[in-house]
């Protein structure tokens, strides 16, 4: 068996490995496999594949700098006294300190003798400029970022040859009250000066700064955390930790609870108060749950809690069939089929799926009640839904999940008592859990990416309802739109089409008259266009949690959010 190549240190092994990289980027990066380069650390040759496939370009001498970034964050303040003791340290000795964020974008560097000009490549080192693998390469900062593991690169491992002369590292700090990732630390010098036990020193100076980290927490945070690490030890169930600011999710918890739950948790603890109880949920992944609500002492005007989570089994429904091929084809016949059996229906999806239109059409003419206004005159709406029922008439009660607490029981009851068509919209699976569980069927309106069978029927409706003049798309139009992921659904395409229709100047809606985003005339090339399917269909498995995302694509948060800005997914 080959012994694993070491860090390179000499003139010959960087002449060695810089003629490997030749040859790797002269490949395809789809068929670049580290095991075929045993000369090479496998983790190099892996971090070249990512960066050809980012397209970085290894002859570039510039650097990209992101305007945006707050260099005063709370990681930079309790790192300043250990950075300048650092500068200290190497203020003889030609080395560079750096502090990057969660995105790898520079906060801090403290610089000892520069090296001469002539050999290093010197630019601004300011705050904001990216060391993020996809944009500048392999390095030691993006390395560790990318991988989550401390990283070291010498010489002519790194992808630009600009950096070929540097050794670089990077050490992960992660905040130990909330285990997050909070950014990265590296040490740089010249690649002579560079050795592996560079790297066990960065690492001593990221557990300094990990430390005033926990140092600089309040004493309300720190009885928090101390609560939630005690309930993880004492139940076997997925615990959740949330506070005004914070929120920490067991690894048994992930599965279960999104970002999108993460209000919806804040506003349970907040409502709870000093006293325990225990709420049902519906989560965003699906999942309903039984909520034990601990809360946590905390200083006047503030609130946390330790919540521990009991999924149900999913509650049987009214049998609709199986789906056919047709998403929106398929909800329509159910729908149908579930008023006629005389089953009250409940209408969620995302926002903007046209749930009232589609409920409207199925109702024919209903009295409309919303939730969302009877906080008004609580009697009075729902005085309004008894009389409707009463006289036998077809409802349609939107926003649901708004309605005051105190009708909860008086609706339930009347809608579960109804001899006519009732069907109730809400955008969310959370909130008036009781009124939600009134309804023995529920259908999911279909986003419209889901859509693509009906999507030109659906333009031409929507454009129709605008009034005026009568408009068609154009074919490429048509392209161009179905080409779109649509987060706004059909709201979103109705804006877009009353949009087009004002710039169009004849009876044809072109390409150059839809907005900038959606009149992409090039189709996206063969990487780009896997890459956003890919990115689409991991969020779609995992609600949208970036977190989730990240770790099945085996790639850091933030080159999640990089990558879903690129492509316009965010």
């Amino acid at each position: 068996m080959m012994p694993l190549p070491s860090i390179p240190r000499t003139v010959a092994e960087w002449d060695r490995i810089r003629r490997v990289k030749e040859d790797v980027l002269s490949r395809d990066p789809f068929s670049v496999d580290p095991a075929d380069h045993p000369e090479v650390r496998p983790e190099v040759v892996a971090s070249w594949r990512r960066s050809m496939l980012a397209r970085v370009d290894p002859g570039a001498r510039d650097y990209v700098f992101d305007e945006e970034v707050r260099p005063r964050t709370r990681l930079a303040a309790v790192a300043e006294p250990v950075l300048n003791r650092l500068k200290d340290e190497i203020s003889d000795l030609n080395s560079w300190g750096f502090l990057a964020d969660r995105a790898c974008r520079l906060l801090t560097v403290v610089v000892g003798d520069f090296p001469d000009a002539g050999r290093v490549h010197r630019q601004n080192l300011a705050p904001g400029m990216c060391f993020g693998e996809d944009l500048m390469g392999t390095n030691g900062l993006g390395c560790a970022h990318e991988t989550q593991q401390a990283f070291l690169i010498s010489g002519t491992e790194h992808f630009r040859r600009d950096t070929e002369i540097l050794t670089t590292t990077g050490v992960i700090i992660r905040d130990p009250f909330t285990k997050r990732y909070a950014g990265t630390l590296g040490l740089h010098c010249l690649r002579e000066y560079g050795s592996a036990a560079v790297l066990p020193l960065v690492a001593e100076i990221g557990r300094s700064i990990e430390a005033q980290l926990l140092g600089s927490r309040t004493s309300g945070e720190r009885e928090f955390f101390d609560a939630f690490t005690a309930a993880q030890g004492r139940y076997r169930g997925p615990v959740v930790g949330v506070s005004r600011q914070l929120c920490v999710v067991s690894t048994r918890a992930r599965a279960l609870v999104h970002e999108q739950d993460e209000e919806l948790l804040r506003r349970i603890a907040e409502e709870t108060g000093s006293r325990r109880q225990s709420v049902r949920r519906n989560l965003s992944s699906g999942a309903t749950v039984t909520i034990d609500v601990l809360p946590v002492r905390q200083p006047k005007g503030e609130f946390a809690a330790v919540l521990v989570l009991h999924p149900h089994e999913p509650r049987s429904r009214v049998n609709l069939g199986p789906p056919s091929a047709d998403p929106m084809g398929d909800f329509r016949s159910r729908l149908t089929r579930a008023l006629r059996e005389g089953h009250p229906v409940l209408l969620t999806g995302e926002r903007g799926t046209g749930k009232r239109h589609e409920a409207r059409a199925a109702l024919g003419d209903p009295v409309e009640l919303d939730g969302a206004l009877a906080h008004l005159d609580p009697g009075g709406w729902l005085r309004r839904l008894d009389s409707a029922l009463r006289e036998e008439r077809a409802v349609l009660a939107g926003h649901l999940t708004d309605l005051p607490p105190e009708l909860s029981t008086s609706v339930a009851d009347l809608v579960a008592a109804a001899r006519t068509p009732v069907v109730g919209t809400t955008a969310e699976e959370s909130g008036n859990v009781l009124v939600r569980e009134s309804f023995p069927v529920r259908l999911t309106v279909p986003p419209l990416r889901e859509r693509r069978a009906d999507f030109r029927a659906l333009c031409k409706t929507l454009l129709a309802g605008l009034g005026g003049e009568p408009v068609m798309l154009a074919p490429r139009a048509v392209a161009a739109l179905l080409a779109s992921d649509w987060p706004g659904n059909v709201r979103q395409l109705r804006q877009v089409l009353a949009s087009a229709r004002i710039h169009a100047n004849g009876p044809m809606i072109d390409l150059a008259d839809l907005p900038a985003r959606h009149a992409r005339d090039q189709p996206l090339d063969e990487v780009q266009a896997a890459e956003r399917r890919v990115l689409l269909a991991a969020l779609r498995d995992t609600g949208g949690d970036r977190n989730a995302v990240a770790d099945r694509l085996g790639i850091s948060r933030a080159t999640v959010y990089r990558k879903l800005k690129r492509h316009e997914l965010r």
